[in-house]
């Protein structure tokens, strides 16, 4: 299976170094009505906890499997640390499993008793699952116990001094922020009918969750004994609602679920039609902090050739049609295949000559390709998100039902400029909770072996990673005094996907927050505060997918990289530029000339669903092209995400020149994935490429340290609470 090796961690990872540093999303000294009763209340430090595995920045170690070796398989011992060291947080559903629960240190009753079966069965005891009624009461302290402060150990601290290049990411983040979430909260004041906020969830909402309770029974002693961590009273025996019904198991109703899909748009001469060429579903729980990596191969591909026999074969058996992969841990599933260009040389192509295609009938040529994932609760309810992988026919096109002539496909498809998905590689990272920064005390670097490149996969891992703890460390709590306390957790799956690709023959890298959804709960007397806390998150989202792009391709004297797109280097250049930002819809009639026909459908596209798009006038010069962005921003909630041109909720990185040395700092990475069984490997390389790296090692001990820190200004001082009335 693929390497997990990778000798050192991405600069984008001192980021988070230095937002702790700051201080950042450490909230004032709000004390809303709270619980001190819930569970979660007296966590111990996790390096502690001796585990028989290494800690490693992937969290490999994250799993209950080491932590119940570590807690010496002591039924009671493992009782007491769910109780002392997973928090609550009220959602429906059973989201995170395990694992998930463990990496979030958090969860609500489903999620925490299936974090203490697991942990109970891998200690070799019997276990089953009780459920019943929280009494009223009960729940509502579990509630508000989610905003009584946590207890940190003791910390030594860390002097906050920053390279230059840290420095400079660390001011792009603060200056951008604070600029952006005034440009946006300025531009909704000034809209003749204010946006009417979304309420927060009603605490009674919260409550009801809570309610439906769930616990675990131990077999002992030739009976069933009550372990319930749900208060930090608990105690073996003892419980906090009747039972009403025991399982088993947790049955697959209680479970989110993903469902993936891989659909493509493929041209018979001029007539299009589309079909799904993959599919996977998943509990949520089991997609959490997992790597999940796309890949297109061959369709009959063997690996690479060893020997001219082997080349040979292997040339005979290339169709020229590639099919999907997408790798799952250890799990691999496989896609139809598909041709995207027609195959005119080499002798691969024999077989579809004899079939008569492309003479007596029509190629079947691939003109778009779209990641589609949908994210069932329990309940039923589903949220469809699609990622656009290629498109040949364009927005624009496509919105005035314009299809393709034969001729154009053939163009099309043919052309350098498109993207071959043969040399593309996709992260999809999903999360169900917080990541807790205290799983990174005492990791470890694992170096690769002597002359082996990373492998690209980790560095796209860990990318994913980076973001994650970076904005939960910053946005876990908002909050001033006199206002609210604002909180944001997942209750439901996050996804967001980094991309290593190769345009015009050269590599790219990308960051897409594709679904960026998470609960706002408040308490205090401005609950609506919530609306602006959600404005200011996507900023700091935004602002920050463009700081670790910056970051991995930093460095370089030779400009090996290109310019970054993203909402933030948009809204720089064009303050700088003197550009006068628009509201649409209302200003779409202002909107100047220049940008492309498929931008503007984009921002159409858009406002039509009833979002706003708050974008420049007019485009700023990006490497030489005209491009635009703009801040997407949902008026009934408040939740707003940073959107480029082509799409993506992300940060790109373009042009790179493969051909420069390797600079001081930097370390050469191949995109080289092996799936298959492990006696028959199969092997897809791609061009190596240069990114920027930092040996972190002896930072990350410092990471929980630095967290325990007064805040230092930072993020934490921009006024995040302003009033939408005119």
């Amino acid at each position: 299976m693929r390497s997990k090796r990778f000798g050192t961690l991405p600069a984008a990872a001192v980021l988070i170094l230095v937002l702790l540093i700051s201080g950042c999303g450490r909230g004032g000294p709000s004390k809303p009505a709270m619980s001190d009763r819930g569970p979660g209340l007296r966590r111990q430090s996790l390096a502690s906890l001796q585990l028989p595995v290494p800690r490693t920045f992937e969290l490999t170690h994250v799993d209950p499997a080491p932590y119940v070796a570590a807690l010496g398989n002591d039924p009671t011992r493992i009782f007491e640390f769910v109780r002392d060291a997973i928090a609550f947080e009220a959602y429906v559903g059973l989201l995170r499993g395990p694992r998930g629960t463990l990496l979030a240190m958090a969860g609500n009753s489903i999620d925490r008793a299936a974090l203490l079966g697991a942990m109970l069965e891998r200690a070799g005891q019997r276990v089953r699952y009780a459920r019943g009624t929280l009494p009223e009461k009960d729940a509502r302290d579990l509630v508000m116990s989610m905003w009584a402060e946590r207890s940190r150990p003791a910390a030594t601290r860390v002097e906050r001094t920053l390279s230059p290049e840290l420095k400079a990411a660390f001011d792009t983040l603060t200056t951008g922020v604070k600029r952006d979430y005034a440009l946006v909260r300025d531009h909704l004041k000034k809209m003749d009918k204010p946006p009417a906020s979304q309420p927060v969830v009603a605490a009674d909402v919260l409550v009801k969750e809570a309610q439906s309770h769930f616990w675990v029974q131990w077999a002992k002693d030739g009976g069933w004994t009550d372990l319930d961590p749900s208060f930090g009273d608990a105690s073996p025996g003892r419980t906090y609602a009747r039972t009403e019904e025991t399982l088993a198991t947790l049955g697959a109703a209680l479970f989110h679920r993903v469902d993936i899909r891989v659909r493509l748009e493929e041209y018979a001469n001029d007539r299009p039609a589309s079909r799904v060429i993959f599919t996977h579903r998943a509990n949520a729980s089991d997609l959490s902090a997992t790597a999940l990596i796309l890949v297109h191969v061959p369709e009959r591909w063997k690996g690479p050739a060893e020997s001219l026999e082997d080349a040979l074969q292997g040339a005979i058996q290339d169709t020229g049609r590639v099919k999907p992969v997408v790798l799952i841990g250890e799990q691999v599933v496989i896609g139809e295949p598909f041709r995207q260009k027609l195959k005119t040389t080499g002798i691969g192509g024999i077989a579809p000559l004899l079939g008569g295609e492309g003479t007596r009938k029509a190629a079947l040529l691939a003109t778009g390709e779209w990641l589609e994932f949908d994210f069932i609760a329990p309940d039923g309810r589903k949220d469809t998100v699609v990622r656009e992988i290629f498109d040949l026919v364009g927005k624009a096109r496509r919105a005035a039902g314009r299809t393709l002539t034969a001729d154009e496909v053939r163009t099309r498809t043919g052309a350098d400029s498109a993207l071959n998905v043969a040399q593309a590689v996709y992260n999809l990272f999903f999360t169900t909770g917080r990541v807790d920064v205290a799983h990174f005390k005492d990791v470890t670097n694992q170096p690769g072996a002597a002359g082996e490149p990373p492998d690209a996969s980790d560095l796209l891992q860990r990318i994913g990673m980076t973001f994650v703890l970076a904005t939960d460390t910053i946005l876990a709590r908002l909050g001033t005094p006199d206002r609210a306390v604002i909180l944001f957790y997942p209750d439901s799956p996050r996804l967001l996907i980094s991309e290593l690709s190769a345009q015009f023959g050269l590599p790219r890298i990308a960051i897409d927050l594709r679904r960026d959804h998470a609960r706002v709960v408040a308490a205090g007397p401005r609950p609506d505060d919530a609306f602006a806390a959600r404005i200011f998150r996507g900023v700091v989202d935004g602002t920050l997918e463009r700081v670790l792009v910056e970051l991995v391709t930093a460095g370089s004297k030779d400009d090996q990289w290109g310019p970054t797109l993203s909402t933030s280097l948009v809204s720089e250049k064009a303050q700088s530029e003197r550009i006068s930002w628009l509201l649409l819809p209302r200003d779409a009639s202002r909107l100047g000339a220049g940008a492309p026909d498929d931008t503007l459908a984009r921002i159409r596209e858009t406002t039509s669903g009833g979002l706003l798009a708050l974008v420049p006038q007019r485009p700023v010069s990006i490497g030489n092209a005209p491009r635009l962005a703009w801040w997407q921003i949902d008026p009934r909630s408040g939740e707003t995400v940073g959107v480029g041109d082509d799409g993506l909720h992300a940060g790109v990185a373009t042009e790179y020149n493969v051909h420069k040395g390797v600079s001081k700092g930097k370390v050469r990475v191949s995109v080289r994935y092996v799936y298959g069984p492990r006696n028959a490997p199969v092997r897809v390389e791609v061009k190596s490429f240069e990114v920027g790296v930092k040996n972190l090692s002896k930072k990350i001990a410092e990471l929980e340290a630095v967290g325990a820190q007064p805040a230092h200004g930072g993020l934490g001082s921009v006024p995040f609470y302003p009033s939408f009335t005119p």
